[in-house]
């Protein structure tokens, strides 16, 4: 029987100055929230069932903080090694994210999540980490390799985690991966479920008929914790479809009129700083107009601004999500001319900052679209498709930049439109 390491915790050490800054900013986090599915989620529902034991207030599940774990977790079971990550290395993956301190747990050999728990509780240090009291977050990992079958991480947090709105489709199935939406040809509206490597499972329908429209990638766009689509009828109504969060829509409800004479709309994106979705249109003189969503289903008042013009010399535009690592949401666009690709950060403020070319050779492209995380690194990624079907990942580098080309999927070129 292989023996069942468990690694002297990474505690948390900081100034007592420090403390109080941070205990001050645990207040402002929620006392719950979905963690992770699998064993890494039956690992987070245990910690907190300790927690709460001992009277504790339930930590925070974060997407970042899982990132990060899961990443720890495959570096050690790639390299058959056992050893804690730095704080530095955790705070370079979630500081962005409103985390100003970590702490860590590693074990290995544990067959099941009951039993890394118990082993955990069972070691002063690490018990110690999970009864912290002043750890509002935890992110958990969960690896396979060869030395120790299974490797498991538990990357603890301090802070107020900052609400990122995704880029593409979002997490439409509920398994906190992100998705891809394709409308058909003949109509049909199907989710492609991420497995948070850059595949896909096999595609469900979404609806039973879509039709010849464009879908609209909205994310949460009702506040319910679901990412939305939307569709512009052919009479101008705005009409909105609420995700059912396991791979449906509900019916849709109207939210606007008048929508006819834009020539494209994107969804999901925060321009005005709020941390709510937005959408901004595009008219067919190439003007930008702003519509501020309020975190319900609707608007808020003075929708409607332009915030841009010559935005017709792009014939591509996507919402990236956080490209570049600063919180806040991106556009990337291509431009009709040369086929250089160009990304438009926000500054949180209602304002664009300065644009920057980040790349060339776009031009062949017959679909460019943010994709969320596909790969589950942590950073947002871009998805391209070729003339030829093949759908390739181009994985964000979290500062503005992308990492090495990969393909993931071929035929795409049956679909009328992804996103």
């Amino acid at each position: 029987m292989a023996p069942t390491p468990i690694r002297r915790p990474a505690l948390l050490r900081r100034a007592t100055a420090a403390l109080v800054l941070v205990l001050a900013a645990t207040a402002l986090v929620p006392a719950s929230a979905l963690a992770a599915t699998g064993s890494a989620g039956e690992v987070f529902t245990l910690t907190n069932a300790q927690r709460t034991k001992a009277g504790l207030r339930p930590l925070v599940s974060d997407p970042a903080l899982d990132a990060a774990a899961a990443e720890w977790a495959r570096h050690l079971a790639s390299t058959c090694t056992f050893e804690h990550s730095t704080s530095q290395w955790r705070s370079s993956r979630v500081a962005a994210y409103g985390w100003v301190a970590t702490g860590e747990n590693i074990a290995a050999g544990q067959p099941d999540a009951g039993s890394v728990v118990t082993a955990w509780m069972n070691s002063a240090g690490h018990k110690a980490n999970i009864l912290d009291s002043r750890y509002t977050g935890l992110g958990v990992g969960v690896a396979s390799g060869s030395c120790y079958r299974t490797y498991w991480v538990q990357i603890f947090g301090i802070g107020s985690p900052v609400k990122k709105l995704s880029g593409g489709a979002g997490d439409l199935t509920g398994d906190r991966n992100a998705d891809l939406v394709a409308r058909t040809s003949s109509g049909g509206l199907m989710i492609y479920p991420g497995n948070g490597r850059g595949g896909f499972a096999s595609p469900v329908a979404a609806a039973p008929y879509w039709g010849a429209r464009p879908f609209i990638t909205m994310g949460d766009f009702t506040g319910d914790g679901t990412p939305d689509l939307a569709r512009v009828e052919t009479n101008g109504t705005l009409m909105l479809y609420p995700g059912t969060g396991a791979g449906g829509l509900r019916n849709p409800v109207q939210i606007g009129n008048g929508w006819s004479g834009f020539a494209q709309v994107i969804g999901g994106i925060d321009y005005t700083g709020d941390r709510v979705p937005d959408v901004i249109a595009r008219t067919t003189t190439g003007t930008l107009k702003l519509y501020k969503g309020n975190g319900k289903g609707g608007w808020l008042s003075g929708s409607g601004g332009q915030i841009g013009s010559g935005w017709n010399a792009f014939d591509s535009i996507s919402h990236a999500g956080d490209f570049t690592g600063d919180s806040r949401g991106d556009i990337i666009a291509r431009k009709v001319s040369d086929g250089t690709l160009w990304l438009y950060p926000t500054t949180g403020k209602g304002t664009w900052g300065k644009a920057v070319k980040i790349g060339g050779g776009w031009k062949p492209f017959t679909a460019i679209f943010g994709g969320g995380d596909l790969n589950g690194d942590g950073t947002q990624d871009l998805v391209g498709r070729s003339a030829d079907g093949t759908l390739y990942l181009y994985p964000g580098n979290g500062r503005g930049g992308f990492l090495a080309r990969q393909t993931i999927g071929g035929g795409w070129n049956t679909m009328s439109q992804i996103g």
